[in-house]
């Protein structure tokens, strides 16, 4: 963020300019608060976008307390159901997320007090005051790929709005989907994951796996080595339209690392999983999955074309895997309007009534939306009236009065 405030020629420019805006629209948290000076910059109405559900933070600053209970955080190993130990673990979690966030504002406060300057700027409100201050708070998560939480009023899940992009396939791929028989097995372990390394340069221990298979395979494959393998029933390509994949009706196991956009994608098509997380929220998005019966997990340091193998088996041959997923599937599908159309809506909503949806307790301190002060007082008030109690009881004790003869 401090390079873009100092290099980018766009943000200088925004910086300087006189321009006048209805809205602005950003990420204001995930380390991301520095983009709330735009807000006082054109004293607009302010609308965040948050791309993960499962956020402790980002509840705090929406007038939600969390519960670590049964709330879990983006990077969490644990679903909603936890034992003593995993609450304990949670809430530790929580306290230590808490901190940290902190930190990471008073970083980028410095750092708008430094470099976003523009005309008043003096009388900016602080980064933690912008970045909560907002009339609308649109989050990507869906209680059909994730679990169900409360959310403040002005929270609104429209998670599921960038699945309207074209399903169309290239002919030459169509083709080789239209022609498997047998189904296909899509791999694809996103774009930052480098499939040499995951396959520890024995892809060609894969190959001769796949080829086993009665279905016909698609990876996707980023790194280097770029492996050729020529088998008419196996396609390795850099990238894929993953959409189109998924749509397909002979799509039958994704092998996919976990991101949220394909998990969304998955139980929209109705595509049964293997989970490997690698890393961020991947964890506890392959948890939930697991935890709904829409696949198995496959542990990173045992992808060996063994297990890989195993995994597609367990899946494609169960139909229970598929059942939960085509439940899910209808869950999101069941909604009263379009995802997109709904994210539509609240915008122009709060463009005409502003922050009406923004509950009070986004501007109460952290002891009183947590009643701590009130709690404070009533055991206060029970410890005096205790002492009192007890104090009485030993002077009546002490001179009990004497018999009248």
């Amino acid at each position: 963020m401090k390079f873009m405030f100092t290099e980018d020629p766009q943000i200088k420019k925004l910086l300087a300019s006189n321009e006048t805006y209805d809205i602005v629209l950003g990420e204001f948290n995930l380390y991301q608060e520095l983009n709330s000076v735009w807000i006082h910059k054109f004293n607009a109405t302010a609308i965040t976008l948050l791309p993960l559900g499962d956020y402790f933070f980002a509840n705090e600053f929406n007038g939600l307390p969390d519960n670590p209970a049964y709330m879990v955080d983006w990077s969490s190993f644990f679903t909603d159901k936890m034992s003593f130990v995993e609450r304990l673990i949670n809430t530790v979690d929580f306290i230590g997320s808490t901190v940290v966030n902190y930190y990471y504002i008073s970083v980028n406060q410095h750092i708008a007090n430094e470099l976003a300057i523009y005309p008043g700027w003096e009388t900016r409100p602080p980064l933690v005051n912008l970045m909560s201050d907002v009339a609308l708070v649109l989050v990507n998560s869906h209680h059909s790929v994730g679990y169900a939480y409360p959310k403040a009023p002005h929270v609104k899940e429209i998670g599921g709005m960038t699945l309207t992009g074209s399903t169309e396939l290239p002919q030459d791929l169509k083709s080789f989907m239209d022609n498997a028989t047998d189904g296909v097995i899509y791999i694809s372990l996103g774009s930052n994951v480098d499939m040499n390394h995951m396959t520890r340069g024995k892809i060609e221990e894969f190959a001769k796996r796949f080829r086993s298979l009665k279905q016909r395979v698609l990876l996707k494959w980023f790194g280097n080595a770029f492996p050729k393998i020529d088998d008419p029933n196996i396609r390795i390509q850099r990238w894929f339209p993953q959409l189109g994949i998924l749509a397909h009706k002979n799509t039958k196991v994704f092998v996919t690392h976990g991101g949220l956009q394909s998990l969304f994608e998955s139980v929209n098509f109705g595509v049964p999983l293997v989970g490997v997380p690698i890393f961020g929220d991947q964890r506890k998005n392959v948890k939930f999955l697991v935890s709904k019966g829409l696949g198995v997990e496959l542990n990173k340091r045992n992808f060996t074309a063994e297990s890989l193998m195993w995994a597609i088996n367990e899946v494609d041959s169960n139909p229970r895997y598929v059942e939960a997923v085509l439940k899910q599937s209808t869950i999101l599908k069941d909604v009263p309007m379009r995802h997109l159309d709904e994210a539509i809506y609240w915008i122009e909503y709060v463009l005409r009534h502003g922050k009406v949806l923004q509950p009070a307790s986004v501007h109460m301190p952290f002891y009183q939306v947590y009643l701590l002060d009130v709690l404070s007082f009533i055991i206060t008030a029970i410890v005096v009236l205790y002492l009192i109690l007890i104090r009485t009881l030993r002077k009546v004790l002490r001179n009990p009065k004497k018999k009248i003869e």
